[in-house]
């Protein structure tokens, strides 16, 4: 396989919905190309402070208006989600600035088990109604993924982790960039191409094909329970996404593994997710 060839610098915030529905998009990405691209996270802070907060594009200025736009989104990009939380009494969420320091925190342990921490925050408060500003939670969450659930504490209430956030952040900001998902694709010799929102796999293997001064290896996907196993917990629209099917198709192929006692499926909000049992 060549050398990697491209980098993705994604600025996103495990908030917001359409960097969830990013999610089938940069699993294609991974199954595609491998390391010949290189995804680099940042975090950009999307809300500071929700009693100050305005949306234009979106019309969102409290949190009970951020509910139906979770479930438009998602009727579009096809991830799960459970709006309620944001229409929830005891939801006392006013910023996401604590799980964007917490990501910062479990990288400060291990960049591949802070990635996965990233995911298992945006499955938790888009699809399980999880409190992800909380360090109770997200404790939990950084354990669950393997990472040391002390040192992990500690470290979220460190100015260190605060810092690291902010440099993100501030380096968002003198780009221009206010909103998320934002993507810049580079190659070696600092072309690029940046996508502000939402894009589909082919935007993305269309501009990788651009930069790159080398034909690229291309990677077909193997069989779904491979692909489930693989990544150990796959939305039905993952599948879809990664096999070129329909989501309809997609549940019945996974259904059908499901009969076999080799996975298992999780309904959650509007949706459903599926595990590998040995997983």
């Amino acid at each position: 396989m060549p050398d990697q060839k491209i980098t993705i610098t994604y600025y996103t915030d495990p908030y917001c919905t359409w960097c969830w529905g990013s999610e089938p998009v940069l699993r294609h990405i991974k199954e595609a190309f491998g390391d010949q691209v290189k995804i680099e996270l940042k975090m950009g802070g999307l809300v500071e402070n929700m009693g100050d907060f305005y949306d234009p594009q979106n019309q969102i200025s409290s949190m009970a208006q951020v509910a139906p736009h979770w479930l438009e989104a998602s009727n579009r990009h096809g991830m799960p989600v459970e709006e309620s939380i944001f229409t929830d009494p005891d939801n006392d969420f006013d910023s996401t600035y604590p799980a964007n320091i917490a990501f910062k925190a479990a990288q400060f342990q291990s960049e591949e088990m802070a990635e996965l921490f990233l995911r298992r925050m945006r499955e938790a408060t888009s699809s399980e109604h999880k409190f992800i500003h909380k360090i109770e939670v997200l404790a939990d969450l950084a354990e669950e993924v393997g990472l040391d659930k002390e040192r992990f504490k500690k470290d979220f209430v460190s100015n260190e982790a605060k810092e690291a956030f902010y440099s993100d952040l501030n380096e968002a900001r003198s780009k221009g960039i206010s909103g998320f998902p934002t993507f810049i694709i580079k190659n070696g010799t600092e072309e690029e191409v940046v996508f502000h929102g939402y894009r589909r796999f082919n935007a993305f293997a269309s501009a990788i094909e651009k930069l790159s001064k080398e034909e690229l290896d291309v990677s077909k996907p193997d069989d779904i329970l491979s692909f489930v196993k693989r990544w150990h917990r796959v939305a039905t629209q993952e599948v879809a996404e990664v096999f070129d099917l329909s989501y309809e198709d997609s549940f019945k192929e996974l259904s059908a593994i499901e009969t076999k006692g080799e996975i298992r499926k999780i309904s959650l909000g509007n949706g459903e997710f599926w595990e590998d049992i040995n997983g």
